[in-house]
């Protein structure tokens, strides 16, 4: 089997999916726009194509078309990056490839797409409506009131997303905005996500659910600091939408990333889907909450194999992330000596990511998920 992953350097933990194809015997084809990769990257691939600007499709039709009469066909290409989700697809289209094609892939991605879909499956989802005049905006608003967010049809994370509160912000904010937007109602309730890996029968073989101390949009506008962390029991009825979600979409093959607003209790709402891997370290997190490795089942997954059949959630694993802006209580060597054990990792954030994450982040687990919350609030307390 040969299998192209596009830009295998970012985000840092690409090589893993590329050591995860080697396993198994498949051919890793790496194509990029670093001109440099590290040696033990290149050790892993059988091929590596540099190419400028990934953006360009031409350019990338004829890489794929040269790497084809080179390997023979290929059977899988991915990027697990939001940001080539398009480019992936139409050259799994161009070249037959198994996964998803433009059509869904547009569907997936677009804010608009994903409201029709989930209420078509009769899921909870916010009243929206894409903006294409400032009278537009006000009738909504004031059919819905304040406050609303507006945000990119089709866009990452909460970048360009604002939250308009009072009326002397609407006429401002909707200046500020280009291009495709959608203005949702603004539900209140907390950001819980349901996360996992679906095989290409449907079948859900991993599942788990995250929480966060605030939202990344309240966080990248307020410059704040976060934290989140996987319960290890999941509400069933957050499974039971969130398998519902899945089918509606059609996720096949895939990792995917789901955010919900809890409403209530048992009660939560349709905020959108990712049908990707959850962002920066999160894979890992959800390999440490399992003692697996999601890695090798997304590789197995091509071959119809099942490398893991008991995925319970052993461990909450939590994220936090400092921002350089905040004075903390407990300085980064404090929290070394406080938790000691419980902490699996910590380091900078990679600079792409920092503002979302923070610039510094420590990884603990515990089977506790009291205790694992309690660890991040310390390590994001102000002084």
């Amino acid at each position: 089997m040969n299998v192209i992953i596009l830009s295998p350097h970012y985000p840092p933990n690409q090589i893993n999916y590329a050591r995860a194809v080697k396993r198994h015997g498949d051919v890793a084809i790496g194509i990029g726009d670093s001109a440099s990769i590290s040696d033990e990257l290149r050790s892993v691939l059988d091929e590596y194509v540099y190419i400028a600007d990934m953006t360009q499709y031409d350019t990338m039709l004829r890489s794929v078309g040269y790497l084809t009469s080179k390997y023979g066909k290929i059977d899988r290409i991915d990027s697990q990056n939001e940001f080539w989700l398009g480019i992936e697809s139409q050259l799994r289209e161009d070249f037959n490839i198994t996964g998803q094609k433009p059509a869904q892939t547009d569907i997936n991605r677009s804010k608009v797409g994903m409201k029709r879909v989930a209420q078509s499956a009769g899921l909870p989802v916010a009243r929206g409506v894409e903006v294409e005049s400032l009278e537009q905006l006000r009738q909504f608003i004031g059919e819905v009131g304040l406050p609303v967010v507006v945000k990119p049809v089709v866009g990452v994370g909460a970048a360009a997303t604002y939250c308009i509160s009072h009326e002397d912000e609407i006429e401002s904010t909707y200046h500020k905005i280009h291009g495709r937007y959608i203005c949702e109602e603004y539900i209140r309730g907390s950001i819980v996500t349901f996360d996992g890996f679906v095989d290409r029968h449907g079948h859900v073989e991993f599942q788990t659910s995250h929480e966060y101390n605030s939202g990344v949009m309240e966080c990248v506008n307020a410059g704040r600091s976060i934290y989140y962390y996987n319960v290890t029991d999941i509400d069933p009825a957050l499974i039971e939408l969130g398998h519902r979600c899945i089918e509606a979409f059609g996720v096949r093959e895939r990792f995917f990333h789901i955010e919900w607003f809890r409403v209530s209790e048992h009660e939560y709402c349709f905020l959108e889907i990712n049908v990707r891997p959850p962002g920066l370290y999160t894979i890992d997190m959800m390999n440490y909450s399992a003692d697996i490795d999601l890695y090798e089942m997304w590789a197995a997954s091509f071959h119809d194999e099942y490398p893991y059949r008991d995925n319970r959630l052993i461990y909450s694993v939590g994220f936090a992330g400092r921002r350089s802006n905040e004075v903390f209580k407990y300085s980064n060597e404090e929290i070394i000596q406080m938790y000691g054990n419980e902490i699996i990792e910590h380091a900078p954030v990679p600079g792409a990511f920092s503002d979302a994450m923070g610039e510094y982040y420590f990884m603990i687990r515990h089977r506790d998920v009291d205790r694992v919350r309690s660890m991040l609030k310390d390590i994001l307390e102000l002084r």
